[in-house]
């Protein structure tokens, strides 16, 4: 399992591989199934009927491990405009940012000065306590300095979240501390093959792990300081538990929500949404949905028979 996620992952860094796949003539056709458009105004449309539909949204600008600064500068205008966009909709402006399409490759001060850029524009548009930029969490060569982006976004005052990976061993002091800050934070199992003494790699321990940081975010202490908890998953067996958590220990629905993938069981976020719980869709929008979508396949080998099924059924 590990060794497929690294290959995917190589295959989802590979500029060859992501130009031959998004030149070819399906490419539009997967776009359609996984990605909320190839350009602003589709993702805005597509958000727009998710909620109608009872469901908010976090864009995202596919695009990520950006070293060439004229791509960088491409990406913030990009993420900017969607964040002017959302406002007049009546849109939550909340989007979602990799730290190293943003210029965290390049080097802490453009991405810090980047994210900060968007972090301001979005809190001229904001309406409420949802509106931000959540920082997505990338491998573990840059956890640390994506941290210490939060924490600065939040010393500035500057509305933002982040994501942690339930696979890494760190997670939990960073989620104790993140709970001492009254931060806003996204959960997620963790996408990133990342090695033993990093990582928990087994899935039974990774479920374990993501329910005892889902604790920790539903504590008494979590609920003073006024965190803010996404849990974002597609495992039933996780979103059941969760679910019965929430029975025992009910939270305001401002106060959580969960989070799933645009396109990946539908039938399943309206199941949620159905019986009350707040649900986000990650929307990505944008040309570039290779490295996006290999991810995907890498989490899981099945997800590449439903790639494949959903290129070629009607």
């Amino acid at each position: 399992m590990r060794a497929w996620q690294r290959f995917m992952i190589r295959l989802a860094r590979s500029g060859r591989v992501r130009q031959i796949v998004q030149e070819g003539s399906l490419s539009r056709r997967l776009a359609g199934r996984f990605v909320g458009g190839v350009d602003l105004a589709e993702a805005i449309e597509r958000a727009q009927s998710l909620a109608a539909a009872g469901f908010r949204a976090s864009l995202y600008f596919l695009g990520e491990y950006v070293e060439d600064p004229r791509v960088v500068e491409e990406n913030v205008n990009e993420i900017i405009a969607a964040v002017r966009s959302l406002d007049p909709e009546g849109l939550d402006v909340h989007v979602s940012v990799d730290p190293t399409q943003i210029g965290l490759t390049l080097s802490d001060e453009v991405g810090m000065g980047n994210a900060r850029l968007i972090g301001r524009t979005i809190a001229r548009h904001s309406r409420g306590n949802l509106d931000c930029i959540m920082l997505d969490m990338e491998d573990e060569s840059v956890v640390e300095r994506t941290l210490a982006m939060h924490a600065r976004l939040l010393e500035e005052r500057v509305p933002t979240a982040v994501t942690l990976q339930a696979c890494l061993r760190r997670s939990e002091e960073d989620l104790r501390a993140l709970i001492r800050l009254g931060a806003r934070v996204r959960l997620v199992k963790g996408a990133f093959a990342e090695s033993s003494e990093r990582a928990f790699v087994r899935r039974a321990e990774i479920h374990r792990r993501y329910l005892e940081l889902a604790e920790l975010l539903l504590s008494a202490e979590a609920a003073e300081r006024g965190v803010f908890a996404a849990f974002a998953t597609h495992d039933h067996r996780l979103l059941g538990a969760l679910e019965e958590r929430l029975r025992a220990r009910p939270r305001p629905a401002e106060n959580y929500e969960f989070e799933m993938l645009y396109g990946v069981r539908p039938s399943l976020q309206r199941r949620l949404r159905e019986r009350g719980h707040p649900v986000r869709l990650y929307l990505p929008f944008g040309a570039q949905w290779w490295p996006y979508t290999a991810r995907r396949i890498g989490e899981r080998p099945a997800n590449a028979l439903f790639v494949w099924r959903s290129l070629w059924s009607s």
